[in-house]
């Protein structure tokens, strides 16, 4: 006879009832929450009963499959599988099969302790490695409260790191990872292509493995952060390539990681990546709540650039939701946040952060205010400007993000001729194919200047593009 499941039943007692008051939730009540929560995150509908709740409870089914799983997690608050008293059989393939659109079965859901945040960490690169193409076709980007509810253990104490018999880091394996990391970082700035983010989610795959048998100690901390800091690189090749579902698995693994190697400026630094991306997707809600996630987390260790970093990404949601006195506030603190930086004492994840790009970022968050309060395109002018003139001659990829925003300025302002000009001077830079986010932010602009398709100017502009987009 199976042992009944004490864990999953103390959890749904410990839920009130969603139409009772003062008593706890009943089976039938869990599943239609879990039935509209697999709705909401997948697009399909489950039938999930309180009778296979009930055989859940009693043991009769120990491992539920991973949408039942996911969902259930959501539901009752949990943070991991096995605080709802799901363990895997012996020698069972977790995440070899992620179900299509589903985020939380993207991740095997550990608790947050550095062994099983290093376990999950190789079962997603194991997959995404064995599994390329339909991981990153089926994939896409979560948000809301199944999102948000797994972020948030991140403010909680890491639990007790495992002190067993597992081998330890040395010096000199330490140093070399640091220094492959060191090379791949630099990728992120320039390479997208599939090889590449191959290569970098492989090297990934090996340093969590070895990190899944690692003691306690300095060292293994070290390989935890240099972990942390490929992963953020994973992340952000993913994004710039258009896999929204592989960069948010990836960000969030960078969380994971760098809470292990307690480091909560890097976490932060991974959640304002992952913030960006739901600004990208036009989720300003669920964006600015990551965002409050890392300030929160990061209030007793937060250096100047950090809080800079994290205010711009504070206006990025203000300006999409066109609150335009709430952005005024949060580019005021970023940039008095970035006038106390000392870059001496920063740590590196930040220094992306210099003058030129928070001029650029400033820039673009007042032009997307601008669609709502056209009197701030002054403002968005102004600090592009200051980008493209303190932008180095050599990120090139930079100054054509810079150009391509003030072009479509010049679109909300009424000044096609304008914004066919800089148009005409950014595409030497974004290069003969535009990969990546280059290629979708002329997208834009493309289909922006639909209206004025007859002006002479803005139709050999789009003739250009037209070869670069395919269309």
């Amino acid at each position: 006879m199976p042992d009944p499941n004490t864990r999953l039943r103390a959890a749904r007692e410990r839920l009130p009832s969603f139409t009772a008051p003062g008593e706890p939730a009943s089976r039938q009540e869990i599943a239609e929450a879990v039935n509209t929560f697999l709705w909401r995150e997948t697009g399909r509908r489950y039938e999930f009963d309180s009778h296979h709740l009930a055989k859940l409870e009693r043991g009769v089914i120990g491992w539920p499959t991973a949408p039942y799983r996911a969902a259930l997690r959501a539901v009752l608050h949990a943070s991991c599988d096995d605080e709802l008293g799901f363990f895997a059989p012996r020698g069972a393939r977790r995440g070899s099969a992620p179900t299509p659109r589903l985020w939380s079965s993207g991740f095997s859901a550990p608790c947050w302790e550095p062994g099983g945040i290093a376990a999950a960490a190789d079962e997603t690169t194991r997959t995404d490695l064995i599994n390329r193409r339909d991981v990153l076709a089926s994939a896409t980007a979560a948000t809301g409260s199944a999102l948000l509810s797994f972020l948030s253990v991140w403010l909680e104490p890491l639990r007790t790191a495992r002190s067993g018999p597992g081998s330890a880091f040395s010096v000199t394996e330490v140093e070399a990872l640091e220094q492959v990391v060191a090379v791949l970082r630099g990728w992120s700035r320039s390479a997208v292509s599939g090889l590449a983010r191959s290569a970098v989610v492989g090297q990934l795959h090996e340093m969590v493995g070895q990190l899944r048998q690692a003691s306690a100690g300095p060292l293994t901390d070290r390989a935890f952060l240099a972990s942390a800091e490929l992963a953020k690189v994973a992340g952000s090749m993913s994004f710039d390539a258009g896999f929204q579902g592989a960069a948010q698995r990836y960000y969030v693994m960078a969380v994971q990681l760098a809470k292990a190697a307690r480091s909560d400026t890097l976490a932060a630094v991974a959640l304002a990546a992952l913030a960006r991306q739901l600004f990208d997707l036009l989720e300003p809600d669920n964006g600015l709540e990551v965002v409050a996630l890392a300030q929160y987390g990061t209030r007793h260790t937060s250096t100047p650039g950090l809080r800079a970093l994290l205010h711009t990404r504070e206006a990025w949601g203000y300006a999409q939701q066109g609150r335009t006195n709430a952005v005024h506030k949060a580019v005021s603190l970023a940039e008095e946040a970035y006038a106390q930086r000392e870059p001496e004492v920063e740590p590196r994840w930040t220094s992306g952060l210099d003058a030129a790009e928070l001029a650029g970022v400033i820039g673009a968050r007042y032009r997307d205010l601008a669609r709502h309060d056209p009197a701030q395109a002054p403002r968005a002018v102004r600090y592009i400007g200051q980008a493209l003139v303190l932008r180095d001659r050599s990120r090139q990829r930079n100054r054509t993000f810079d150009m391509i925003g003030l072009a479509r300025l010049h679109l909300i302002t009424g000044e096609p001729e304008q914004a066919a000009a800089l148009i005409g001077q950014a595409l030497p830079l974004a290069g003969e194919r535009a990969p990546g986010r280059v290629g979708r932010k002329l997208g834009d602009f493309y289909r922006e200047t639909a209206r004025w398709a007859a002006v002479p100017a803005v139709r050999d502009a789009r003739e250009q593009l037209r070869p670069l987009l395919h269309v």
